[in-house]
């Protein structure tokens, strides 16, 4: 069971801790402060939960560790990563950049797909071509992967904010014309901030990317953690459980 310990001060951190006996190894894993559906998320009981959540907290105990989650900032979960002040990070796209400072799991266990979304009473389209959005401003999170090509993409005038509460709030303000993100995330905040109006998840996807977990390379063990959640993540993804994972969270099967 996970339960949640509040530190308090200027630099307090939220955490959600599982429990463990002696013979188990602890590893802290970082999560952003704001919750991330379907991937991790408190629910209405104050449960951390979330499909990364789920399928680490089934492997974890099968390997001898136990988890303590950390939720800190994007910057901060990015930052600790690299200084190693955490061990593991549930919930990554796999990109050049982030791979100098964590090592990767083999395969993925899930997958992500990132819109672009409006206020319903705009009338914006998206043909695929991120060339239709050029003229537009574009809200985004600071330190986030939308996929290579949007990263790539220089020529779009992105707006990076802190986090989801805060993309949510400058869209309805008009802060900016558009945002991307994943809708799941973006509809959550939309519910808990009270907005009456919609949104508008435009299709198609701009990027669907698979999630893998990753170690910080600071680890002394990091290759062999790295490898025995790689290891255990093959064999749940061929599990029943692992595919009442999926529809509970609305995924499809990975394909990769």
């Amino acid at each position: 069971m996970l339960f949640i310990v509040q530190c308090t001060g200027a630099a307090a951190e939220q955490r959600f801790t599982a429990g463990s006996d002696a013979n188990t190894k602890n590893l802290s894993a970082a999560l952003a402060e704001a919750d991330y559906p379907p991937f991790y998320f408190v629910d209405d009981k104050d449960r951390l939960s979330g499909i990364s959540i789920d399928v680490l907290e089934y492997i974890a105990p099968k390997l001898g560790y136990s988890i303590d989650y950390k939720r800190l900032s994007w910057p901060r979960v990015l930052k600790s990563l690299e200084l190693g002040s955490v061990d593991m990070v549930t919930t990554f796209f796999n990109t050049g950049e982030r791979a100098t400072h964590v090592v990767y799991t083999g395969v993925p266990h899930a997958v992500e797909s990132n819109h672009f979304i409006a206020l319903s009473s705009t009338t914006v389209t998206y043909t695929g071509n991120l060339s239709d959005m050029e003229s537009l401003s574009i809200g985004t999170i600071r330190g986030y992967s939308y996929g290579q090509t949007f990263d790539d993409a220089d020529f779009l005038k992105k707006v990076p904010v802190l986090d989801e509460p805060t993309l949510v709030r400058m869209l309805f303000a008009s802060r900016f014309e558009i945002a991307v993100g994943n809708p799941f995330a973006v509809k959550l905040q939309v519910k808990r901030q009270g907005y009456q109006r919609e949104l508008r998840v435009i299709e198609p996807p701009i990027d669907v990317s698979p999630i893998y977990m990753g170690v910080s390379r600071k680890h002394t063990e990091a290759l062999g953690i790295a490898a025995e959640l790689t290891s255990a993540i093959v064999k749940f993804r061929n599990a029943d459980q692992y595919k009442k994972l999926l529809q509970k969270y609305g995924m499809e099967q990975l394909a990769f």
